[in-house]
């Protein structure tokens, strides 16, 4: 009895733990350029004021700051086309929704994050995708995989803090966190061990921080350019 008691409780835990930290959402993509097999090169790049591009084996997320210069309906019809827009959670009372949205030209899933009190702002014709923390949205175009986490932030805050995510396929992947707080660029390589690049939110343009998985950051955070930032896929 005792041996069934305790089956029973570790299948309760474990089924709580799939469903906190397990994909929430999974999408599959169509793709109308050729395979992308053997491609292990990526680049993120400034794309317009709040706006950042990350590109890796043909597929493309674009990341939008809650910054309400950049974030009208006037802004979003310029945006550059992507297969998944992640709109960072505003975190200094200048996010004004999501209504913009309703401009976009395309049907791309948009990712968002539940609010401290659990809602989502309304979008329009949008195709929303909300994670609270933990939650994970599983994503895959042909041969390529993305895979983004709602990340908490450091102990004592609350809400999402940012996204990781995850793109490459079976072989090799590379992980980027996009932040939408002040994070201190020291201790993002303790607090998050298993990223390889974080991006983090700055006054003017975002800013660039190499983590090398753990290891000490060396040096100040780099502004993010039009050229961008290359990166390669790592083993995993």
């Amino acid at each position: 009895m005792r041996t069934l008691i305790v089956v029973a409780v570790l299948a309760l835990m474990c089924s709580w733990g799939v469903a906190q930290i397990g994909p929430r959402h999974v999408i599959e993509l169509r793709s109308q350029g050729g395979g992308t097999a053997g491609m292990a090169q990526g680049r993120v790049q400034l794309a317009g004021k709040g706006l950042a591009l990350i590109r890796f084996q043909g597929l493309s997320v674009l990341a939008v700051d809650a910054d309400g210069e950049a974030y009208s309906k006037e802004a979003v019809a310029g945006w550059p086309a992507a297969d998944v827009l992640l709109v960072l959670p505003g975190g200094a009372g200048r996010y004004d929704g999501l209504a913009p949205l309703q401009g976009l030209r395309s049907g791309a899933p948009v990712i968002v994050a539940v609010s401290e009190e659990g809602g989502v702002a309304a979008g329009g014709a949008a195709q929303l995708y909300p994670l609270q923390v933990w939650n994970s949205l599983d994503l895959r175009k042909q041969n390529t995989r993305l895979r983004v986490t709602a990340m908490a932030g450091a102990p004592g805050s609350r809400g999402v803090a940012g996204f990781m995510l995850e793109l490459g396929n079976s072989r090799a992947s590379y992980r980027v966190y996009v932040s939408c707080r002040e994070d201190e660029a020291a201790a993002l390589a303790q607090r998050l061990p298993g990223a390889d690049l974080a991006l983090l939110p700055a006054r003017g343009v975002p800013r660039l921080v190499a983590l090398h998985r753990g290891a000490a950051v060396q040096g100040e955070p780099a502004a993010l350019t039009t050229a961008g930032y290359a990166f390669s896929a790592v083993k995993r």
